[in-house]
């Protein structure tokens, strides 16, 4: 699946995650706690080997990109295909009422897709969703061989990242930077400080 390791942060805090509301393709800016959870990751980021900075068209994650590489001083690239998934209905609402409309789309008898729950109306269903993330960094890791690579993106990036490469899933807390390690006995995952 994917050649080899790299590093990937989260965007840094918008008011939608603040307020707990589902961002999707909305294009949300960074708040001021977003600015700042940026500049405290280029403590850590500065003492990695990254080469090369590969980040989504979203505000949220290119402001995040930018000022973290105010620090790196590193190549941007931006690649669409690392942007959020697009909720479709679901943008905009808050993650309680998703839970209620995800629970009614299952009582319609519309099929569960892989993470669990249809798609939303309207929605990119998960597979492309996936599909896109990943070929979004294999394309990469392929083009930049031999570089270390900083992916900035998303939650939802993210949790592709962890149904591909582990069994476990679980969230990414704003401007977390993590090495997805891959090793000869699989994947590993560390969570930079």
């Amino acid at each position: 699946m994917l050649p080899r390791s790299f590093y990937f942060v989260r965007h840094g805090e918008t008011d939608w995650n603040k307020n707990a509301r589902i961002q999707g393709h909305t294009d949300i800016p960074l708040n001021e706690t977003g600015r700042t959870q940026a500049e405290q990751a280029v403590k850590v980021l500065t003492r990695l080997p990254i080469d090369r900075i590969i980040v989504s068209n979203l505000s949220r994650a290119y402001e995040t990109a930018s000022i973290i590489n105010a620090g790196l001083q590193k190549p941007l690239v931006v690649d669409e295909g690392l942007k959020e998934r697009n909720y479709g209905a679901f943008e905009g609402k808050a993650v309680e009422e998703m839970e209620t409309l995800k629970s009614d789309l299952v009582k319609q008898g519309l099929p569960p897709e892989e993470n669990g729950y249809p798609c939303p109306p309207g929605g990119e269903p998960y597979a492309a969703f996936r599909e896109r993330a990943i070929a979004a960094f294999c394309r990469n890791l392929d083009t930049y061989e031999g570089e270390n690579i900083l992916f900035v993106a998303h939650g939802g990036v993210y949790r592709v990242l962890r149904r591909c490469l582990f069994t476990e899933l679980d969230h990414s807390a704003n401007v977390q930077p993590f090495h997805f390690n891959k090793g000869d006995d699989g994947w590993l995952l560390h969570h930079l400080k």
